[in-house]
């Protein structure tokens, strides 16, 4: 169908070069397979690849040239599958929409160069070609990275259906259909007569289809951040009635243990002393121990730690805190229950799947230094697992929420100006939080 009759049409390296610069723009922003160095250098391999394809092509009319084109479409496809880690539907959208800003950007560059070029024939070497075509890709490229990192989170963590990832190709096919008729043998009202209104059509209507996907990727930014706000605000709900449920439990067991001190201290009055009394001594010993445990100067953390200690013995799993409650005063009861419980529901699930028993350990630590509240908590993983981005593979059978407890946690950190680090080695995992705290802070609290 497509046919060039333009003699001063784009070279096929500069469409090949700008094709390649496109992807891996979206390449650079997801996540990657590999490390840094084996990725750099299969990312440049492609490049001579592309152009070689490019050169192939170009000659061809008519059904080979369409075959060929086909072809090359789900070449480009390649790099995506090759190097990022995203499910396949993620990878087969940005791959639709590199494909337009490399159309784009090398269409606006060829027009501009052209335009100048006949006006000045100074311009016509390929040095000056390769300095304008470079100058201007590179500001289409740049301003293109700029709005995308904007999204990048959205673009990284987002499940695409297949419902909007078809939408987003079959955009990308008409755009590059209604960019190419003036190409064609075929004439339709759409086709220019004139090389300059060939350029201008095909630059705007690549602009329009960049348009077009990127107000469609706005509008499921705004739904994949919609979502996260809901879910987020379940986490956090949930984390609060556990916190209050426990909190209802804990006291009932408190009240009951106060009467029953008091029981034995009649008993003790009326036994008198001797060998009878050693089971009431007993008793007083566990009461003791039962009443030192979890006292951190906070009843809001003693609450969420006697509960979580509770699970962990019922589950054989060694839990130590050092903490200093009363550093964390200042903040409010919903998220203390959702940052403890959220951490702490994390490093359970975790440490139950380790092996031996021995190796189920759990550590928090609590305490300010030098104007910061220090949270540390680090718990084991069994050592044959893999850490997906910042967790461990989750156990959940409902996947997809495998994140959101960290998510909960970063967004408390963030709401107190405090920062956030997550660590995983030789079977241990690490959440690191400081937050910045001031002593009116602390006054506010009291």
């Amino acid at each position: 169908m497509i046919q060039l009759h333009f003699d001063s049409d784009i070279p096929f390296f500069w469409t090949a070069i700008f094709h390649w610069l496109s992807y891996m723009l979206f390449i650079l922003l997801l996540p990657k397979r590999m490390k840094k160095l084996p990725t750099v250098l299969i990312a440049l391999l492609f490049l001579p690849v592309q152009i070689a394809l490019y050169q192939v092509i170009a000659p061809l009319r008519g059904m080979p040239f369409n075959l060929g084109v086909t072809l090359f479409a789900v070449w480009t496809l390649f790099p995506f599958l090759v190097l990022t880690a995203v499910p396949l539907l993620n990878q087969v959208y940005c791959c639709a929409r590199a494909f337009i800003l490399g159309g784009f950007a090398v269409s606006l560059a060829w027009q501009l160069y052209r335009y100048y070029s006949v006006r000045t024939p100074a311009l016509q070497t390929l040095s000056w070609q390769i300095v304008l075509m470079l100058l201007v890709g590179s500001v289409v490229l740049a301003l293109a990275a700029i709005l995308e990192r904007r999204h990048r989170e959205a673009l990284v963590e987002m499940k695409l259906s297949l419902r909007h990832t078809l939408e987003t190709v079959l955009i990308a096919l008409v755009i590059y259909i209604l960019s190419s008729l003036s190409y064609t043998s075929i004439d339709t009202p759409f086709t220019a007569e004139t090389e300059s209104q060939v350029f201008m059509i095909r630059t705007i209507v690549y602009f329009g289809g960049i348009a077009i996907l990127y107000a469609l990727h706005l509008q499921l930014c705004d739904s994949y951040a919609r979502q996260e706000r809901d879910a987020l605000q379940r986490i956090l709900d949930q984390q609060y009635e556990n916190y209050r449920v426990r909190q209802e439990s804990i006291n009932l067991v408190n009240q009951k243990y106060h009467d029953l001190k008091h029981q034995i201290a009649l008993l003790r009055s009326e036994i008198g002393s001797g060998q009878k009394t050693e089971y009431l001594d007993q008793l007083e010993n566990e009461i003791r121990t039962y009443e030192a445990q979890n006292k951190t100067g906070n009843e809001v953390l003693d609450t969420i730690l006697t509960g979580k200690s509770l699970y962990c013995q019922q589950h054989d799993i060694t839990m130590t805190v050092v903490a200093d409650g009363h550093a964390l005063d200042f903040m409010n009861v919903m998220d203390l229950s959702a940052l403890f419980g959220n951490a702490l529901d994390n490093a359970i699930e975790a440490a139950e799947q380790v092996a031996p028993i021995e190796q189920r350990l759990i550590h928090l630590s609590v305490s300010r230094q030098k104007g910061f509240v220090k949270l540390q908590f680090r718990n084991r993983y069994p050592s044959g697992e893999t850490i997906s981005g910042t967790l461990p593979e989750t156990t959940k059978r409902d996947k997809r929420f495998h994140g959101y407890g960290l998510k909960s946690i970063r967004s408390t950190v963030e709401k107190y100006g405090g920062s956030l680090a997550v660590h995983g080695e030789n079977g241990w995992f690490e959440v690191g939080i400081l937050i910045p705290v001031t002593d009116a802070d602390y006054k506010a609290a009291s």
